[in-house]
Protein backbone atom coordinates (compact mmCIF):
# COMPACT_ATOMS: atom_id res chain seq x y z
CA UNK A 1 0.00 0.00 0.00
CA UNK A 2 2.51 2.16 0.98
CA UNK A 3 4.20 1.37 -2.33
CA UNK A 4 1.83 2.87 -4.52
CA UNK A 5 0.84 5.97 -2.32
CA UNK A 6 4.44 6.69 -3.22
CA UNK A 7 4.08 5.85 -7.25
CA UNK A 8 1.35 8.13 -7.12
CA UNK A 9 3.16 11.18 -5.12
CA UNK A 10 5.56 10.81 -8.01
CA UNK A 11 3.02 11.09 -11.01
CA UNK A 12 1.81 14.33 -9.35
CA UNK A 13 5.32 15.76 -8.72
CA UNK A 14 6.05 14.87 -12.35
CA UNK A 15 2.59 16.33 -13.53
CA UNK A 16 2.88 19.69 -11.60
CA UNK A 17 6.37 20.36 -13.06
CA UNK A 18 6.37 19.27 -16.82
CA UNK A 19 5.28 22.61 -18.11
CA UNK A 20 8.35 24.01 -16.36
CA UNK A 21 10.52 21.11 -17.76
CA UNK A 22 9.37 22.28 -21.22
CA UNK A 23 10.02 26.00 -21.09
CA UNK A 24 6.47 27.49 -19.54
CA UNK A 25 6.02 27.85 -15.88
CA UNK A 26 2.65 27.12 -14.79
CA UNK A 27 0.03 29.71 -13.84
CA UNK A 28 1.15 32.02 -16.51
CA UNK A 29 -1.65 31.55 -19.01
CA UNK A 30 -3.10 35.13 -19.85
CA UNK A 31 -6.74 35.40 -19.06
CA UNK A 32 -9.50 35.30 -21.50
CA UNK A 33 -10.93 38.44 -21.31
CA UNK A 34 -7.35 40.26 -22.46
CA UNK A 35 -6.97 37.97 -25.69
CA UNK A 36 -8.37 39.62 -28.65
CA UNK A 37 -7.33 39.54 -32.51
CA UNK A 38 -7.12 37.26 -35.15
CA UNK A 39 -5.27 34.62 -37.04
CA UNK A 40 -5.65 33.33 -40.64
CA UNK A 41 -4.48 29.70 -39.00
CA UNK A 42 -7.56 29.00 -36.88
CA UNK A 43 -11.12 29.85 -37.17
CA UNK A 44 -13.00 31.35 -34.52
CA UNK A 45 -14.38 27.93 -34.49
CA UNK A 46 -11.95 25.80 -33.51
CA UNK A 47 -10.40 28.26 -31.21
CA UNK A 48 -13.20 28.15 -28.64
CA UNK A 49 -13.03 24.76 -28.42
CA UNK A 50 -9.37 24.07 -27.27
CA UNK A 51 -7.97 24.10 -24.20
CA UNK A 52 -6.34 27.27 -22.72
CA UNK A 53 -3.06 27.69 -24.14
CA UNK A 54 0.02 26.88 -22.20
CA UNK A 55 3.40 29.52 -22.19
CA UNK A 56 4.62 32.17 -20.59
CA UNK A 57 5.47 35.48 -21.26
CA UNK A 58 8.81 36.47 -22.65
CA UNK A 59 9.74 40.42 -21.90
CA UNK A 60 11.06 42.12 -25.01
CA UNK A 61 13.79 44.00 -22.61
CA UNK A 62 14.64 40.77 -21.06
CA UNK A 63 15.04 39.00 -25.13
CA UNK A 64 16.45 42.27 -26.15
CA UNK A 65 20.14 40.55 -26.90
CA UNK A 66 17.59 37.76 -28.99
CA UNK A 67 15.29 39.72 -31.07
CA UNK A 68 16.42 42.11 -34.52
CA UNK A 69 14.65 45.19 -34.84
CA UNK A 70 12.97 45.43 -37.97
CA UNK A 71 12.57 48.85 -39.77
CA UNK A 72 12.29 51.80 -37.91
CA UNK A 73 11.51 50.34 -34.61
CA UNK A 74 13.26 51.38 -31.33
CA UNK A 75 13.58 50.00 -27.73
CA UNK A 76 12.51 53.07 -25.21
CA UNK A 77 10.10 52.69 -21.84
CA UNK A 78 11.42 48.93 -21.59
CA UNK A 79 9.43 48.16 -24.68
CA UNK A 80 9.82 47.91 -28.66
CA UNK A 81 8.02 50.51 -30.25
CA UNK A 82 6.36 50.16 -33.59
CA UNK A 83 5.27 53.17 -34.90
CA UNK A 84 6.19 53.40 -38.37
CA UNK A 85 5.19 51.19 -41.39
CA UNK A 86 6.96 48.05 -42.03
CA UNK A 87 8.21 48.13 -38.42
CA UNK A 88 8.63 44.70 -36.32
CA UNK A 89 10.68 42.01 -34.60
CA UNK A 90 12.19 39.17 -36.01
CA UNK A 91 13.21 36.08 -33.74
CA UNK A 92 13.72 32.78 -33.73
CA UNK A 93 12.59 30.05 -30.60
CA UNK A 94 12.88 26.40 -30.02
CA UNK A 95 10.06 25.18 -28.87
CA UNK A 96 6.15 24.36 -29.38
CA UNK A 97 2.08 25.13 -29.10
CA UNK A 98 0.79 28.23 -28.92
CA UNK A 99 2.43 31.66 -29.86
CA UNK A 100 0.93 35.34 -28.89
CA UNK A 101 2.12 39.15 -28.94
CA UNK A 102 1.53 41.44 -26.05
CA UNK A 103 1.33 44.77 -27.21
CA UNK A 104 0.34 47.99 -26.30
CA UNK A 105 -1.60 50.41 -28.66
CA UNK A 106 -2.05 54.27 -28.24
CA UNK A 107 -3.25 57.44 -29.96
CA UNK A 108 -6.43 57.04 -32.70
CA UNK A 109 -9.28 54.66 -32.88
CA UNK A 110 -8.16 52.85 -36.35
CA UNK A 111 -7.10 49.14 -35.67
CA UNK A 112 -2.85 48.54 -36.46
CA UNK A 113 -2.83 45.52 -38.78
CA UNK A 114 0.14 43.51 -38.03
CA UNK A 115 0.87 40.41 -40.74
CA UNK A 116 2.97 37.94 -38.70
CA UNK A 117 5.07 35.06 -40.32
CA UNK A 118 5.81 32.11 -38.95
CA UNK A 119 7.95 29.45 -40.67
CA UNK A 120 6.70 31.14 -43.54
CA UNK A 121 2.85 31.32 -43.06
CA UNK A 122 1.22 34.45 -42.77
CA UNK A 123 -1.02 35.42 -39.93
CA UNK A 124 -3.21 38.71 -39.94
CA UNK A 125 -2.85 39.98 -36.22
CA UNK A 126 -5.19 43.15 -35.92
CA UNK A 127 -4.69 45.27 -32.45
CA UNK A 128 -8.26 46.75 -32.04
CA UNK A 129 -8.77 48.98 -29.30
CA UNK A 130 -5.88 50.93 -27.43
CA UNK A 131 -4.39 50.16 -24.16
CA UNK A 132 -2.26 46.18 -23.64
CA UNK A 133 -3.84 43.12 -24.97
CA UNK A 134 -2.53 40.28 -26.15
CA UNK A 135 -3.33 38.55 -29.43
CA UNK A 136 -3.14 34.83 -30.69
CA UNK A 137 -0.47 34.61 -33.88
CA UNK A 138 -0.23 30.84 -33.95
CA UNK A 139 -1.51 27.33 -31.99
CA UNK A 140 -0.49 23.61 -32.31
CA UNK A 141 3.01 24.67 -33.29
CA UNK A 142 5.24 21.32 -33.21
CA UNK A 143 7.81 20.88 -31.63
CA UNK A 144 11.01 22.26 -33.14
CA UNK A 145 12.78 25.26 -34.10
CA UNK A 146 10.40 28.32 -35.64
CA UNK A 147 11.46 31.35 -37.32
CA UNK A 148 9.15 34.51 -36.40
CA UNK A 149 8.46 38.22 -38.27
CA UNK A 150 6.51 40.26 -37.05
CA UNK A 151 5.42 43.63 -39.54
CA UNK A 152 3.48 46.46 -39.00
CA UNK A 153 1.29 47.10 -42.27
CA UNK A 154 -0.69 50.02 -41.22
CA UNK A 155 1.14 53.52 -41.50
CA UNK A 156 2.24 55.85 -38.85
CA UNK A 157 -1.16 58.05 -38.53
CA UNK A 158 -4.69 57.55 -38.83
CA UNK A 159 -5.03 60.18 -41.84
CA UNK A 160 -7.40 62.45 -39.68
CA UNK A 161 -7.04 66.60 -40.13
CA UNK A 162 -5.09 66.94 -37.54
CA UNK A 163 -3.17 63.73 -37.85
CA UNK A 164 -3.11 61.28 -34.75
CA UNK A 165 -0.63 58.76 -34.52
CA UNK A 166 -1.45 55.05 -33.98
CA UNK A 167 1.27 53.93 -31.86
CA UNK A 168 2.44 50.60 -30.96
CA UNK A 169 4.48 49.14 -28.62
CA UNK A 170 5.36 45.42 -28.43
CA UNK A 171 5.88 44.37 -24.56
CA UNK A 172 5.61 40.48 -24.02
CA UNK A 173 5.86 37.72 -26.59
CA UNK A 174 4.13 34.89 -25.35
CA UNK A 175 5.42 31.30 -26.20
CA UNK A 176 6.26 27.51 -25.02
CA UNK A 177 9.84 26.97 -25.49
CA UNK A 178 13.35 29.24 -25.39
CA UNK A 179 14.82 32.17 -27.48
CA UNK A 180 17.60 31.02 -30.05
CA UNK A 181 20.30 33.27 -31.23
CA UNK A 182 19.45 36.79 -33.19
CA UNK A 183 18.76 36.53 -36.39
CA UNK A 184 22.08 37.92 -38.97
CA UNK A 185 21.79 41.63 -39.96
CA UNK A 186 21.87 41.80 -43.65
CA UNK A 187 24.82 42.85 -45.61
CA UNK A 188 22.66 45.99 -46.47
CA UNK A 189 20.31 48.37 -44.93
CA UNK A 190 18.57 51.08 -46.72
CA UNK A 191 16.62 53.88 -44.99
CA UNK A 192 13.48 55.39 -47.08
CA UNK A 193 12.03 58.15 -46.93
CA UNK A 194 8.32 59.27 -48.45
CA UNK A 195 4.64 60.11 -48.25
CA UNK A 196 1.70 58.17 -49.05
CA UNK A 197 3.20 56.55 -51.84
CA UNK A 198 5.85 54.37 -49.28
CA UNK A 199 3.11 54.32 -46.49
CA UNK A 200 1.14 52.12 -49.42
CA UNK A 201 -2.03 54.25 -50.11
CA UNK A 202 -3.21 53.23 -53.19
CA UNK A 203 -1.92 49.37 -53.81
CA UNK A 204 -5.73 48.21 -51.87
CA UNK A 205 -8.50 49.97 -50.30
CA UNK A 206 -6.63 50.03 -46.87
CA UNK A 207 -2.89 50.95 -47.12
CA UNK A 208 -0.26 48.14 -47.38
CA UNK A 209 2.84 49.00 -46.46
CA UNK A 210 4.30 45.79 -46.83
CA UNK A 211 3.56 45.64 -50.70
CA UNK A 212 5.26 48.87 -51.63
CA UNK A 213 8.22 49.03 -53.83
CA UNK A 214 10.65 49.73 -50.41
CA UNK A 215 9.45 46.49 -49.10
CA UNK A 216 9.76 44.39 -52.62
CA UNK A 217 13.42 45.83 -53.20
CA UNK A 218 14.26 45.01 -49.66
CA UNK A 219 12.79 41.38 -49.26
CA UNK A 220 13.84 40.67 -52.88
CA UNK A 221 17.53 41.57 -52.38
CA UNK A 222 17.67 40.44 -48.87
CA UNK A 223 18.19 44.06 -47.71
CA UNK A 224 17.18 45.39 -43.87
CA UNK A 225 15.30 48.62 -43.90
CA UNK A 226 14.31 51.18 -42.08
CA UNK A 227 11.04 52.98 -43.21
CA UNK A 228 10.02 56.86 -41.92
CA UNK A 229 6.59 57.70 -44.46
CA UNK A 230 3.99 60.09 -43.48
CA UNK A 231 0.81 60.44 -45.71
CA UNK A 232 0.43 63.71 -47.28
CA UNK A 233 3.91 65.20 -46.11
CA UNK A 234 6.16 67.01 -48.34
CA UNK A 235 9.85 68.15 -48.45
CA UNK A 236 9.28 71.25 -47.76
CA UNK A 237 5.43 71.91 -47.91
CA UNK A 238 2.80 69.27 -46.76
CA UNK A 239 -1.66 69.29 -47.26
CA UNK A 240 -3.22 71.22 -45.04
CA UNK A 241 -4.17 68.73 -42.24
CA UNK A 242 -0.12 68.94 -41.45
CA UNK A 243 0.01 71.97 -40.49
CA UNK A 244 3.29 73.64 -41.91
CA UNK A 245 4.79 70.68 -40.70
CA UNK A 246 7.20 68.71 -43.70
CA UNK A 247 9.44 65.64 -43.39
CA UNK A 248 11.81 68.32 -41.64
CA UNK A 249 9.76 68.22 -38.75
CA UNK A 250 9.79 64.67 -38.64
CA UNK A 251 12.88 63.36 -39.59
CA UNK A 252 15.03 63.94 -36.40
CA UNK A 253 12.74 62.48 -34.45
CA UNK A 254 11.62 58.55 -33.60
CA UNK A 255 8.56 59.66 -34.43
CA UNK A 256 7.45 62.96 -33.89
CA UNK A 257 3.26 62.10 -33.21
CA UNK A 258 4.75 59.98 -30.06
CA UNK A 259 7.62 62.66 -27.82
CA UNK A 260 9.60 65.38 -29.77
CA UNK A 261 12.16 64.63 -26.62
CA UNK A 262 12.63 61.03 -28.20
CA UNK A 263 15.56 61.60 -31.49
CA UNK A 264 16.15 58.94 -33.37
CA UNK A 265 19.15 56.94 -33.06
CA UNK A 266 19.15 53.49 -35.20
CA UNK A 267 20.87 50.86 -33.87
CA UNK A 268 22.67 50.64 -37.51
CA UNK A 269 23.14 53.38 -39.72
CA UNK A 270 21.72 53.18 -43.79
CA UNK A 271 24.11 52.19 -46.31
CA UNK A 272 22.49 53.78 -48.52
CA UNK A 273 19.00 56.13 -48.33
CA UNK A 274 16.40 56.55 -51.17
CA UNK A 275 13.95 59.52 -51.02
CA UNK A 276 10.39 59.72 -52.74
CA UNK A 277 8.83 62.83 -51.93
CA UNK A 278 7.53 66.06 -53.91
CA UNK A 279 4.04 64.95 -55.04
CA UNK A 280 2.60 66.87 -51.81
CA UNK A 281 4.86 69.80 -52.48
CA UNK A 282 4.10 69.96 -56.09
CA UNK A 283 -0.03 69.42 -55.28
CA UNK A 284 -0.08 72.13 -52.38
CA UNK A 285 1.89 74.99 -54.36
CA UNK A 286 5.45 74.79 -52.38
CA UNK A 287 7.26 77.70 -53.77
CA UNK A 288 10.99 77.71 -55.12
CA UNK A 289 12.65 79.76 -52.44
CA UNK A 290 11.36 77.68 -49.46
CA UNK A 291 11.50 74.42 -51.41
CA UNK A 292 15.27 74.92 -52.38
CA UNK A 293 15.99 75.75 -49.13
CA UNK A 294 14.16 73.18 -46.58
CA UNK A 295 15.83 70.53 -49.04
CA UNK A 296 19.15 71.19 -48.18
CA UNK A 297 17.76 71.44 -44.27
CA UNK A 298 16.12 67.77 -45.11
CA UNK A 299 19.94 66.39 -46.63
CA UNK A 300 21.64 67.67 -43.96
CA UNK A 301 19.59 65.42 -41.68
CA UNK A 302 19.91 62.31 -43.44
CA UNK A 303 23.57 62.79 -43.52
CA UNK A 304 23.61 63.78 -39.62
CA UNK A 305 21.25 60.47 -38.97
CA UNK A 306 23.27 57.89 -41.44
CA UNK A 307 26.43 59.41 -42.12
CA UNK A 308 27.99 62.24 -44.26
CA UNK A 309 28.96 60.40 -46.92
CA UNK A 310 26.07 58.34 -47.08
CA UNK A 311 24.53 57.94 -50.88
CA UNK A 312 21.27 59.38 -51.08
CA UNK A 313 18.93 58.63 -54.64
CA UNK A 314 15.51 60.29 -55.26
CA UNK A 315 13.32 58.68 -57.01
CA UNK A 316 11.47 60.94 -59.65
CA UNK A 317 7.88 60.59 -61.68
CA UNK A 318 6.05 58.12 -59.42
CA UNK A 319 2.65 60.59 -58.71
CA UNK A 320 3.66 63.30 -60.71
CA UNK A 321 5.33 64.77 -64.58
CA UNK A 322 8.88 64.25 -63.76
CA UNK A 323 8.99 67.88 -65.26
CA UNK A 324 7.05 69.41 -62.45
CA UNK A 325 8.81 72.39 -61.05
CA UNK A 326 8.91 70.45 -58.10
CA UNK A 327 11.71 68.30 -59.81
CA UNK A 328 13.18 70.99 -61.84
CA UNK A 329 14.04 72.66 -58.26
CA UNK A 330 15.46 69.19 -56.96
CA UNK A 331 17.51 68.88 -59.96
CA UNK A 332 19.05 72.69 -59.54
CA UNK A 333 19.92 71.83 -55.66
CA UNK A 334 21.49 68.37 -56.25
CA UNK A 335 23.74 70.60 -58.95
CA UNK A 336 24.71 73.28 -56.87
CA UNK A 337 25.46 70.84 -54.41
CA UNK A 338 27.65 68.69 -56.53
CA UNK A 339 25.13 66.09 -58.28
CA UNK A 340 26.52 62.48 -58.37
CA UNK A 341 29.98 63.84 -57.06
CA UNK A 342 28.66 64.42 -53.50
CA UNK A 343 26.40 60.93 -53.36
CA UNK A 344 23.01 62.62 -54.73
CA UNK A 345 21.34 61.01 -57.39
CA UNK A 346 17.89 60.82 -58.79
CA UNK A 347 16.10 58.04 -60.89
CA UNK A 348 13.46 58.79 -63.07
CA UNK A 349 10.40 55.84 -63.27
CA UNK A 350 7.05 56.06 -64.92
CA UNK A 351 3.73 58.11 -63.36
CA UNK A 352 1.06 55.92 -62.51
CA UNK A 353 -2.11 56.95 -60.88
CA UNK A 354 -4.24 53.55 -60.97
CA UNK A 355 -4.29 52.57 -57.81
CA UNK A 356 -6.89 53.60 -54.92
CA UNK A 357 -7.19 57.59 -54.71
CA UNK A 358 -5.11 58.24 -57.21
CA UNK A 359 -2.01 56.63 -56.28
CA UNK A 360 0.32 54.11 -57.80
CA UNK A 361 -0.51 50.66 -58.12
CA UNK A 362 0.64 47.70 -57.32
CA UNK A 363 2.46 47.26 -60.93
CA UNK A 364 3.76 50.80 -60.25
CA UNK A 365 5.48 49.48 -57.28
CA UNK A 366 6.87 46.46 -58.60
CA UNK A 367 8.16 48.26 -61.59
CA UNK A 368 10.00 50.88 -59.42
CA UNK A 369 11.25 48.14 -57.73
CA UNK A 370 12.69 46.58 -60.17
CA UNK A 371 14.01 50.33 -61.87
CA UNK A 372 15.87 50.35 -58.78
CA UNK A 373 17.61 46.89 -58.24
CA UNK A 374 19.10 47.98 -62.25
CA UNK A 375 19.90 51.33 -60.69
CA UNK A 376 21.82 50.42 -57.94
CA UNK A 377 23.68 48.11 -60.43
CA UNK A 378 24.36 50.29 -63.01
CA UNK A 379 25.69 53.56 -60.56
CA UNK A 380 27.47 50.81 -58.75
CA UNK A 381 25.94 52.10 -55.12
CA UNK A 382 26.57 48.75 -53.41
CA UNK A 383 28.67 45.80 -53.86
CA UNK A 384 25.54 43.29 -55.48
CA UNK A 385 25.92 40.31 -58.08
CA UNK A 386 25.07 40.88 -61.47
CA UNK A 387 22.13 39.32 -61.58
CA UNK A 388 18.61 40.82 -60.09
CA UNK A 389 16.83 38.22 -57.96
CA UNK A 390 13.19 37.39 -58.67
Amino acid sequence: MMRNYRIFALLLTLCLLLPTLIGCAPGRTPAPAKTTGETVAKTTAEATTKAPPVYSAHSVLDERQNIKLIGRSQFSYGNILADWTASGIQFEYRGSGDLAIEVEKSGGTKSVVLIATVDGEDHVVTVNKNGDAIYPIASDLPQGRHRVLIRRRTMAEDGSNPPVGLMLQFKNVWLCGTFQRKPADAAYKIAFLGDSITCGVGIEKSPNGLATYAVDLCDREGFDYDVCSVSGIGASHSTSRHGDNSMTKYYPYYNYYRSESIRYTPERKADLVIVNLNTNDNNTGATETRYKADLKTLLTEIRAAHGQDVKIVWVVGQMISTTANVNKWLNAVFDELGGESAGLYRIEVKTNTEGESGHPDLSSHKAVSAALSRFLREKNLLDLPAQIPQ
